[in-house]
């Protein structure tokens, strides 16, 4: 065969021109390519593929124009022409275009026969597809998905991936450690399968919930979660979803933390905190009751001393009183860091209206219910403060006459909070200053006050009497 689809004049008839034209309409290269090898026909897409002019291809040899697998192409087309049969979807890759310059291309390519009118092969129409592209993005495609699950799989969290029946389409090297999976895979399983059997009943029902109303959510606010392991043993969990939208179709991420450290950490630091508190409590009961023994003893002592003595002895009984009350409210009310000062003031004010002998002399509090918390060690010497004023105006306000002494707590905004120690008595003579006469309680209340971190005023009311005011800062009510 020496000519096809040209004349004999060269010129293409009416049906060679229409073929001509479906050759460029196709989004396939196509070529015609008769038993010498030539190319007798092709479209703008092969040529370009090829890297070269259409008008560089007719006439010329498949050899010719590619000449770096030229060879093997034409063995494949002569087994076409040969058995009639043709060669599908095979792939190539070369440098094309004559020379040295040219650009690697990869093509899907597919033989057919050419037949005459007889019916012989007479030559094979080339299918041919530019792959470069496609493979270059399946390549990008398969890094970036190895990317992804190098990122998955080294996540510390659990990722399991879960399709709207609860199967299980992906699971990362961190959850198939964690359920005992690790080269088995968990690809294919229910997701109740790692839930404990006593919670399967309910599981496909939470599951129907959470699809039809799917949003990012904390599992282990609602309640305590356990899961599975292939062996069947159980561990305490953490789970949160994640519904992700893959095209229309609605799946949930779901990332699990083994929480079973953590618990034991939690159960661990518990029974510390149990002993710990068992100790304390132990420490105040006995520190109470030895101080109740001196308090005893101070009492004991009175009985027998000289009238000169008692006094002194029950101021001494009264302080020791004043911090045996501090650590007897830190055993009852089981909290070891800090008091309610109204609480404490109301139980020393009672203490001491103990110690009243005279019956004309009334002992009241006011405004005890204010929400005010000191440590231990503020709160000590704020009971010293009160005890020695609340003493003294005992001892000195009321020669001879009836009266009333007044503890006062009160709390402003800011934590500003004023305790008020006032009488209606004799008064104290303006030479009188706190710290500078020769009571021993009177030169100590500064010092007290000190510790208390606060400020102390001696008051002069018109209406008469006196009153000390100390102005303090509490501490927070979640404070330890």
């Amino acid at each position: 065969m020496t000519e096809f689809l040209v004349g004999g004049d060269g010129v293409l008839d009416d049906a060679e021109r229409l073929l001509s034209d479906v050759l460029e309409a196709v989004p396939v290269g196509l070529a015609l390519i008769d038993g010498q090898m030539r190319y007798r026909m092709l479209n703008q897409r092969l040529a370009e593929a090829n890297g070269l002019p259409r008008s560089a291809h007719l006439g010329r040899g498949v050899a010719e124009m590619l000449p770096r697998i030229g060879e093997y192409l034409e063995s494949l087309m002569r087994r076409v022409i040969e058995s009639g049969e043709p060669v599908l979807d095979f792939c190539v890759n070369s440098k094309v275009g004559l020379g040295d310059e040219g650009v690697v291309r990869e093509w899907q390519i597919s033989y057919l026969p050419y037949r005459a009118s007889a019916g012989e092969v007479v030559g094979v129409v080339a299918v041919v597809r530019d792959v470069a592209a496609e493979r270059r993005a399946e390549r990008l495609r398969g890094e970036g998905e190895a990317r992804l699950r190098m990122v998955v799989d080294s996540a510390l969290d659990g990722l399991v991936m879960i399709n709207q029946s609860g199967r299980i389409l992906m699971a990362n090297h961190r959850a198939e450690a964690m359920f005992d999976y690790l080269g088995v895979g968990m690809e294919g399983l229910m997701i109740s399968s790692l839930v404990p059997e006593r919670f399967r009943d309910g599981h496909g029902r939470l599951i129907e919930s959470y699809m039809s109303r799917p949003e990012a959510r904390e599992m282990a606010r609602q309640q305590e979660i356990f899961g599975v392991r292939r062996d069947g043993g159980e561990f305490p969990a953490e789970i949160g979803l994640t519904p992700v939208r893959d095209g229309g179709e609605l799946q949930v991420l779901a990332t699990i933390t083994d929480i079973s450290a953590r618990k034991a950490a939690q159960a661990s630091l518990e029974r510390a905190l149990k002993e710990k508190t068992a100790l304390l409590n132990e420490v105040h009961h006995r520190v109470k009751n030895n101080l109740q023994v001196i308090s005893s003893l101070l009492n004991l002592q009175t009985r027998s001393a000289p009238p000169e003595a008692v006094s002194v002895l029950t101021e001494c009984q009264n302080h020791v009183r004043a911090m045996a009350l501090i650590h007897q409210l830190l055993y009852e009310h089981g909290d070891f860091s800090r008091i309610h000062v109204g609480v404490y003031l109301e139980r020393l004010t009672q203490l001491l209206s103990g110690s009243v002998s005279d019956a004309g002399v009334r002992l009241r509090c006011r405004g005890m219910d204010a929400v005010v918390y000191l440590g231990m060690q503020r709160a000590i010497p704020c009971g010293l403060l009160v005890n020695e004023l609340v003493t003294n105006a005992l001892k000195h306000a009321f020669p001879g006459r009836r009266g009333t002494v007044e503890v006062a707590l009160e709390r402003e905004e800011g934590g500003r909070c004023r305790i008020l120690v006032s009488d209606d008595g004799v008064g104290i003579p303006e030479s009188v200053k706190l710290g500078e006469v020769s009571s021993l309680g009177f030169r100590l209340i500064p010092t007290l006050v000190g510790q208390l971190k606060g400020v102390a005023r001696l008051l002069r009311p018109e209406a008469g009497g006196a009153c000390v005011e100390i102005v303090f800062s509490d501490e927070p009510e979640n404070a330890e």
